[in-house]
């Protein structure tokens, strides 16, 4: 979804600015007639962001911003309130999040129409293809409010969205490019949660087949969810047996290393030529960090924290490097990458060290306040269970990090 970047004017001005753009907006068609004024003001700075679009933060390429604005702008037209409540509730939320002058309200109205969206969402039943469409956007939008909020639950609703999809739609492969987008940005919510957690996720979308192709959101690294699935497939295993000397699975975990090593980005012919120096050298890098940190958790799932940890290191330092590298370069963070920088901060041991990465994350995790403030929670908890010197891995991460439960 969109975001908003520009400027908010305020309190003092709300009610004569809330008048003004719901006006603006009521009259270009009476779809709206079920917003009250606030939704319709914080929708209409939504629909007329100019550039340079915010939207920076959410997508891997600028080339993107015009195609994914104009999917915003279809959502609010719809003719069904559907998808019109998760749209007005991530603007609501979206607003609440670039401006304390606004978070009372914007909770207020994000919630309820969020209560709206998600209770459509439970009682949607997917018959044909315009019911997928509605699945996969409704829930791309409510994982887009989930993430500005507390108490949102995002893996929740990618978990959900994705089971009922899995249910109806086996396959999916041959899914609409830019509705493929929308369907990875689900998956890859839940996959990184479930590697995190060490569960399986609802899907593994095989992406290898789909040839060479550019994801608004993961580039040309979309291949690399499947591994990711692996990953988990696999920590759920040693989860279930409860040690990591298990044959089997050892050799599992080999043949999914190797896998990953071997691993090479497809680029189309014209991706040079298609996208900017910046936007190329940002894409490339999504791909190292997302292919370093599989290695590095692969690493984490053989051996405990505190043991092998030489070579944890080096692909630790590998992933800041790589970030560090794009944040100076591009001014702007890596979409999907959070889990990696998380990965990659877990190793870090000295206070110092610590300190700067623990700095360095409102630079890389800028998705919202929200996922900043639990980026840091679970790094801190993840940092105290390593201080204790009981020596544990990977697959037994969620005896140190709280999270959410599936019913």
């Amino acid at each position: 979804m969109a975001t908003i970047n520009t400027p908010i004017s305020g309190g003092d001005h709300l009610n004569t600015s809330v008048k003004s753009y719901g006006a603006s907006l009521a009259s270009k068609s009476v779809v709206f007639s079920d917003l009250d004024e606030s939704e319709r003001y914080f929708l209409n700075i939504m629909k007329d962001i100019a550039k340079p679009s915010p939207l920076a933060k959410y997508l891997v390429a600028s080339t993107f911003y015009e195609s994914h604005h104009s999917s915003f702008i279809r959502n609010l037209t719809q003719p069904s309130p559907i998808l019109r409540n998760a749209t007005v509730a991530c603007a609501a939320a979206l607003l609440g999040d670039q401006s304390n002058e606004y978070v009372k309200k914007g909770l207020e109205i994000g919630h309820r129409r969020a209560a709206l969206a998600v209770s459509s969402l439970r009682s949607l039943e997917i018959d044909n293809e315009q019911d997928l469409v509605t699945a996969i956007v409704l829930g791309v939008a409510l994982l887009t409010f989930a993430m500005h909020v507390a108490d949102g639950q995002p893996f929740l609703i990618s978990h959900y969205t994705l089971s009922l999809i899995k249910m109806r739609c086996p396959d999916l492969s041959r899914l609409d490019p830019s509705l493929m987008d929308f369907l990875m940005c689900l998956v890859c919510a839940e996959t990184f949660e479930c590697v995190l957690r060490s569960r399986v996720p609802s899907l593994k979308v095989n992406t290898h087949d789909r040839g060479c192709f550019v994801d608004r959101y993961l580039g040309i690294s979309s291949p690399m969810l499947s591994y990711y699935y692996d990953i988990c497939q696999a920590g759920n295993s040693l989860q279930k047996v409860g040690m990591a000397d298990d044959p089997d699975l050892l050799r599992r975990l080999k043949g999914i290393q190797l896998a990953v090593e071997e691993w090479q980005p497809l680029q189309p012919p014209d991706f040079v030529e298609r996208f900017t120096h910046i936007e190329v050298v940002v894409m490339i890098a999504q791909t190292k960090i997302l292919r370093l940190a599989a290695l590095l958790i692969i690493h984490r799932l053989r051996h405990p924290f505190g043991k092998q940890d030489t070579d944890a290191l080096l692909l630790s330092n590998a992933i800041i490097a790589e970030f560090e590298t794009v944040i100076h370069i591009s001014h702007h963070s890596i979409p999907c990458t959070s889990l990696a920088y998380l990965a990659a901060c877990f190793e870090v041991v000295e206070k110092e060290a610590r300190q700067r990465v623990l700095e360095r994350s409102t630079q890389i995790v800028t998705f919202s306040k929200q996922a900043q403030i639990h980026f840091k929670v679970t790094l801190s908890s993840m940092w105290k269970a390593r201080d204790s010197r009981n020596p544990f891995y990977w697959f037994e991460l969620h005896k140190y990090v709280s999270g959410p439960k599936i019913r």
